[in-house]
């Protein structure tokens, strides 16, 4: 009878330690992750260039910080992917001002022709003159973007394409995004804050038109 049992203590002594060692990674490792990609923003009536940024087409789309008018946002595009076969449940998407300043009065502005612009996806309104800035769904299907609201789910195979649509009132803002999500039952978040345009500062950059004059100034 010894022999018998032996092998089964054995066998059930194995699944405890594997189940225990498999919960413990799952706790050490955290929850699944969640992949976002945001370059810069897009989009506006015009695009402001600093003073010693060449005016060529390919640096204008590439430099370039859009300037918001009425009826002409700009948006920042961010791409959402799973980076597991499970589902990712987005619950939050927390925008933070870095720095609000008034426009630069020199440097050039000129159109954004040629220049890339924001692809349809789930839209979303910020209002960065306000601190916190809130995130809020647009109303309708905005500039041929799809309402939603929040919670949504990403998966590997089905990738979710935002776009924030920004309102800096008259002010040079610089921003970053915290996305945050909930998966298998724990939380996980992932903070953008690079524009590609500038590295060496932290945030994305956008600007708006003062109400009684027009900014940039161009040269």
């Amino acid at each position: 009878m010894t022999l018998v049992l032996l092998p089964l203590v054995g066998a059930v002594g194995f699944w405890a330690v594997q189940g225990l060692w498999e919960w413990a990674w799952r706790a050490i490792s955290g929850p699944p992750g969640l992949t976002a990609f945001a370059s810069r923003t897009v989009g506006g009536e015009h695009l402001y260039l600093d003073p010693k940024a060449a005016t060529d087409p390919a640096t204008v789309c590439k430099q370039g910080v859009p300037v918001t008018a009425a009826g002409k946002p700009a948006s920042l595009p961010i791409t959402l992917q799973a980076m597991t076969d499970e589902a990712i449940m987005v619950i939050g998407i927390e925008v933070n001002v870095v720095s609000s300043e008034p426009p630069p009065k020199g440097g050039a502005v000129t159109e954004p022709k040629g220049c890339p612009a924001a692809l349809k996806g789930r839209a979303f309104d910020v209002d960065l003159t306000r601190i916190p800035s809130p995130v809020v769904p647009a109303a309708g299907k905005a500039g041929g973007h799809q309402a939603t609201d929040l919670p949504f789910t990403v998966t590997a195979d089905d990738p979710e394409q935002l776009n924030l649509r920004l309102s800096p009132g008259g002010k040079d803002v610089r921003f970053t995004v915290k996305i945050e999500w909930v998966a298998d039952g724990k939380y996980g978040s992932v903070t953008l804050n690079g524009d590609d345009r500038d590295r060496e500062r932290d945030g994305f950059r956008v600007m708006g038109r003062p109400h009684s004059s027009s900014a940039p100034e161009g040269n």
